[in-house]
C-alpha cells in the first residue's frame, strides 16, 4: 500500500508512552512506532510530553494527571479546535481517534475520513451519537459490540503486546499476581479474598485511584483494599513502571484477573501470557476471546446467576478462583511447563504489535479507497 499521512488523536490524561498506568496510551505508542517503521507519516495530537515516533502536535505542555488537573473537558475542547485548524495544512489521509465522543465535534469541519477505536465499553449515549453520525468504529473485541450491535463497525482489531518487552520465563517463583488499577471493577478484592483463603502469597501491583476525581473508586480502595496491603501474605509493590512489569508477570505462578465489568480487551491477559504466566479470570468481557480455557489458564464464572460458558472449573466466584489456582499448583511439572509455553505461543500467534499494525494498515487502506 502507498505511504499514508495519519493523524492520531490521543487522550491527554497520561503521557505517551505511559511511565506506569495507561493501556490506551501504550497502544497509541505502539501504533505510532509500528506505522512509522513502515514508512507512514504520523502526526500525534497529544500532550507535549509525548515521546514516540512521528511529529507531536502539542495540545497541553504536560499530560493532565501530571499537573493534577481536575476538569479535563476544556482541554479536550481545545484539542478539537487544534485538530480542526491544523489538519488541513498537514494534508492528512485519515484521522484515527482514540479519545471517544469528543472527536465527533470534528464531523462537518474536515474533509478527512475519521476512524474511531473504542477503548471503553459502549453506553447508550455514545451509541446514540455514533449511530447518528454513522461513525466508522473499531471494536477491540467482539464482545464489546454486544450492547450496540447496530453500529458501523468496520473491523475488530485486538490490541497488540510487545513480545520483546514481555519476555517468556519458563521458571517462575511461587506467588500469585494481581496487576491493575486497585478498583472494584478490576476484581482486586476478589483476588485478595482468594489468596487469603488459599494461604498463598499475592503480589499486587497497580495504581491507587485518585481521591479527587475518582471518589467512588477511592472509597472502595480505602474500605476494602488498603487495610489488606502488606499484611500477612498480601504484598503491595506499588504502581510498577512499564519496563519492570515483565518481571512481575514472568515470576508469577499465575495471574488473577477476576474482573467485575465488561472489559473491552484486557492487556493484562496478553502481557501475562506473553511472559508464560497463565491467567485465571472471570468470564466477563473479552476474557473468553483472549484466554483459552485449560490451555493458557482457566476461565471461571463469576456467580451462579452469571453462567457464560461450559468451563473446566464448575465452581463460581471465589470458590472457582480457588479451584483454578489449586489445579495449577497440582499440575505435574511437565504439564505446567506446557501451559506456560501455550501462553507464549498463543500471544505470538494472535496478539502481537505486528499483527495489530497489519490490521490497522488494511483498514486505513480500505477506508481511504472508499
Amino acid at each position: 500500500m502507498r505511504k499514508l499521512r495519519i493523524g492520531q488523536i490521543a487522550p491527554l490524561n497520561v503521557s505517551i508512552p505511559p511511565k506506569k498506568y495507561g493501556g490506551t496510551e501504550r497502544i497509541i505508542d505502539a501504533l505510532c512506532r509500528g506505522l512509522s517503521g513502515r514508512g507512514h507519516k504520523i502526526f500525534l495530537f497529544a500532550a507535549a510530553d509525548a515521546k514516540t515516533e512521528g511529529k507531536i502536535i502539542p495540545i497541553t505542555p504536560k499530560s493532565l494527571w501530571t499537573n493534577k488537573i481536575k476538569e479535563s473537558m476544556p482541554y479536550y475542547a481545545y484539542e478539537m479546535n487544534v485538530i480542526l485548524r491544523k489538519s488541513p495544512g498537514l494534508k492528512l489521509d485519515i484521522l484515527h481517534d482514540h479519545l471517544g465522543p469528543f472527536s465527533l465535534a470534528l464531523y462537518g469541519g474536515l474533509d478527512i475520513p475519521i476512524l474511531h477505536t473504542l477503548h471503553v465499553p459502549i453506553n447508550n449515549d455514545r451509541a446514540w451519537a455514533y449511530r447518528k453520525l454513522n461513525s466508522k468504529l473499531i471494536s477491540i473485541s467482539n464482545n464489546q459490540r454486544k450492547d450496540a450491535p447496530q453500529l458501523n463497525y468496520v473491523a475488530t482489531i485486538y490490541n497488540g503486546t510487545d513480545t520483546n518487552l514481555f519476555r517468556f520465563n519458563p521458571n517462575p517463583k511461587d506467588y500469585l499476581l494481581f496487576l491493575g488499577e486497585l478498583v472494584e471493577r478490576k476484581g482486586v478484592r476478589e483476588a485478595i479474598l482468594a489468596a487469603k483463603k488459599l494461604k498463598l502469597k499475592l503480589v499486587i501491583a497497580g495504581r491507587v485511584p485518585i481521591q479527587m476525581s475518582q471518589m467512588k473508586d477511592y472509597s472502595f480502595f480505602q474500605k476494602y483494599v488498603k487495610p489488606e496491603l502488606n499484611r500477612g501474605r498480601i504484598e503491595y509493590a506499588g504502581e510498577v513502571a512499564s519496563e519492570k512489569t515483565s518481571k512481575f508477570y514472568g515470576d508469577a505462578k499465575a495471574t488473577l484477573f477476576p474482573i467485575r465489568w465488561e472489559e473491552p480487551f484486557g492487556l493484562v491477559m496478553t502481557e501475562s501470557m506473553s511472559c508464560g504466566t497463565p491467567i485465571i479470570a472471570f468470564a466477563k468481557g473479552s476474557v473468553p476471546e483472549i484466554t483459552k480455557d485449560g490451555e493458557t489458564g482457566f476461565i471461571v464464572n463469576s456467580s451462579p446467576s452469571d453462567i457464560r460458558g461450559n468451563w473446566i472449573i464448575k465452581k463460581t466466584g471465589i470458590e472457582g478462583l480457588c479451584e483454578a489456582v489449586d489445579r495449577i499448583y497440582a499440575m505435574p511439572e511437565k504439564e505446567y511447563r506446557q501451559m506456560r509455553e501455550n501462553c507464549r505461543k498463543h500471544v505470538e500467534k494472535n496478539f502481537t504489535i505486528e499483527k495489530m499494525v497489519d490490521n490497522y494498515e488494511k483498514v486505513y487502506s480500505r477506508i481511504i479507497k472508499k
